[in-house]
């Protein structure tokens, strides 16, 4: 009986030297996790910072005095524009991945997820699309039939039952290349269409010369200002070849007008973003993971990957950045200086610019509603506007990541700029409010070498402040309760689906309707949400579509010091010579208004029915070619 005490003691004893070993442990555990924390704390902010210096370099740009000819020839012969001309509506579309990301790049596969089948039928006055041999499509055989190939003839559309008078023409090309190899290609594209197109004339007998309405998205919009400047052959990489040349030449004196949705006429400082990320990849490779090769080939692969994935070494990245736009548009000596616009017999070709302000599109927009409801509606609409349901959801998650990237990673500034401290009327420029529905910051390391993060409001763009605090909610929110302390919002409806209310027979369902419906309610359709005044009250930020923001969207300085910088319906005086007005910007025209995209995101405008019908019914056979005070450009006398 007298080993049981000593079998006790010997137990204390190893329970002691146990527990200390794990508090020891403990102990070194915290410490290394704390020091590795704080160091990678400085290295980040080190990072950031001298990537940060490396961007505030503003890309090099070739200039292009004022004195340089426009190519204006006093003896040409004006194209004979006229409202029952033949015309072509030229679809250029924006940025793609690369053809490493995605093969499809370049081909009538891809370029017919980008431009809906809905949107294509719109333009085309609510008539199915039909093939130039006859063959007519549906929004089944829009996808399924596209050619895995870029030819032209593939492109060229007309309305089912119409004649041949107008027509659709979809340009296919790389939009992951720089701005001068993508003008050339769609030069070429554009070139080949106007062929497949007097074909078609010719073979109806009525073998007109047709003229040309450019319609793009995006960075499309800038191709089409490239085409319709007539930029010199030595300006390096956003210089052209003597045959693109003749073609842009040819293509500009037929054109009637450029119509552009989303394009960032002033570019877009998610460019600068994707830049620094790029260079602080860059600095982490090098000084970091080069010095251990086993951690580099381990790493390097998967940050090769994402800077795939975010086209941080795509060259259509680079010639987005607003610096380089700051250089292009100046009116002195920029190469696309907008005044430049012109045909070759010196008249003003009218551009018109129409822009987006909700990241979230028109889903994302009640605070008290589920985004799980959300994403359900979204899906909704895919389908019925012929597009994949999950390719729709994955560019929409796009818009809603890229937007809180840009206060996240606030260098040189956070979000999308001060709406005071720019010349537009801030009813023009802030007209929604970024409901904070994720914590607004997030602090990491320790006290003395602490980051900070400040995170953009979640998701939600509506068009008054909300009465009370957000702090998160399920789908997208969730992840940021893993790193913070999280509450659920009362009275967020989370009840029942999408699939669970009737939408068929409502015009233009909303997360509104859709909250009405589960709550057993009358729908009011889309007016603002429970507790949300009514009116449009911005938050003191500059809204942006998720990619673009709005000043930029609607081209309102153009490197000017004031604006709005070429707006129709006045003379400007430029190098000394006196111009008309030709940038036509109807958000500026009634700031109250709502018109088809102005609570969309960024991919919605080329996907969307209403914004096509919009152009058709106010542009398309109704803008003439010389701008003049009123909603649309004019026919000339004689027309």
């Amino acid at each position: 009986m007298a080993d049981a005490p000593d079998r006790r003691r010997r137990r204390r004893l190893i329970l002691r030297w146990v527990a200390a070993i794990v508090l020891v442990g403990g102990a070194v555990t915290a410490g290394l996790g704390w020091w590795t924390q704080r160091q990678a704390t400085r290295l980040a902010a080190e990072l950031l910072t001298r990537a940060a210096e490396r961007v505030a370099v503003a890309p090099e740009v070739p200039a292009w005095p004022l004195d340089a000819p426009f190519a204006a020839n006093p003896d040409a012969t004006p194209f004979p524009f006229g409202p029952d001309r033949p015309t072509l509506v030229v679809l250029v579309h924006g940025m793609t991945p690369n053809r490493d990301l995605e093969p499809t790049v370049g081909t009538h596969a891809y370029v017919r997820t980008y431009w809906s089948f809905a949107f294509v039928r719109a333009l085309l006055g609510d008539r199915a699309p039909r093939r130039s041999d006859g063959a007519p499509l549906t929004a089944e055989s829009w996808i399924t039939s596209a050619p895995s190939d870029d030819d032209p003839r593939a492109g060229l559309f007309f309305g089912e039952g119409a004649d041949t008078d107008l027509a659709v023409f979809v340009v296919v090309r790389d939009g992951s290349l720089g701005l001068g190899a993508q003008a050339i290609a769609t030069a070429e594209q554009i070139a080949a269409g106007l062929d497949a197109y007097r074909d078609v004339l010719a073979t109806a007998g009525a073998p007109a010369e047709p003229q040309v309405a450019l319609v793009a998205h995006s960075f499309g919009g800038l191709v089409g200002r490239y085409l319709l400047t007539n930029p010199p052959l030595d300006g390096g990489p956003f210089g052209t070849d003597s045959t693109t040349r003749a073609r842009a030449d040819d293509l500009r004196d037929r054109t009637l007008w450029l119509l552009t949705l989303g394009t960032p006429h002033e570019g877009s400082a998610a460019a600068d973003r994707a830049a620094l990320v790029e260079a602080a990849g860059e600095l982490f490779r090098a000084e970091v993971l080069r010095p251990h090769r086993i951690i580099q080939n381990w790493i390097t692969p998967l940050l090769e990957e994402g800077a795939s994935f975010l086209r941080l070494e795509d060259p259509v990245t680079e010639h987005v950045r607003p610096g380089v736009w700051s250089a292009l548009n100046d009116p002195e000596t920029g190469l696309l200086a907008a005044h430049r616009v012109r045909r070759g017999d010196g008249s003003v070709v009218p551009v018109a610019a129409l822009a987006a302000r909700t990241p979230g599109g028109a889903f994302f927009v009640d605070p008290l509603v589920s985004d799980r409801i959300e994403f359900e509606l979204a899906a909704w609409h895919a389908e019925h506007i012929g597009l994949d349901p999950t390719l729709y959801r994955d560019f929409l998650v796009q818009m809603l990541l890229t937007d809180p990237t840009m206060h996240t990673l606030g260098i040189p500034f956070r979000g999308w700029g001060d709406a005071s401290a720019h010349p537009a009327p801030a009813a023009v420029l802030d007209a929604v409010t970024r409901v904070p529905t994720a914590p607004d910051r997030v602090e990491i390391g320790p006290p003395d070498a602490r980051l900070t993060l400040a995170l953009a409001s979640r998701v939600d763009f509506v068009r008054g402040p909300y009465r009370g605090t957000i702090e998160t909610r399920s789908v997208l929110g969730r992840w940021w309760c893993a790193v913070v302390r999280c509450s659920e919002v009362p009275g967020v409806i989370d009840v029942g689906s999408v699939a669970d209310v009737d939408l068929e027979g409502i015009e233009n369902p909303t997360v509104a309707v859709v909250r009405d419906l589960l709550l057993d309610r009358e729908p009011v359709g889309d007016a603002p949400p429970v507790d949300l005044p009514g009116g449009r009250v911005g938050d003191g930020e500059i809204d942006a579509d998720g990619v673009v923001p709005v000043d930029s969207a609607l081209g309102f300085l153009l490197g000017a010091e004031d604006g709005p910088h070429l707006a129709v319906g006045r003379a400007w005086t430029v190098g000394g010579e006196t111009l008309p007005g030709s940038w036509y910007r109807p958000d500026l025209e009634d700031p109250d208004a709502e018109f088809p995209w102005t609570y969309l995101h960024h991919i919605d405008l080329q996907w969307s029915p209403d914004v096509a019908a919009w152009i058709a019914e106010q542009w398309v056979g109704v803008a003439g070619p010389d701008p003049a005070a009123g909603p649309v450009p004019v026919w000339r006398d004689g027309d």
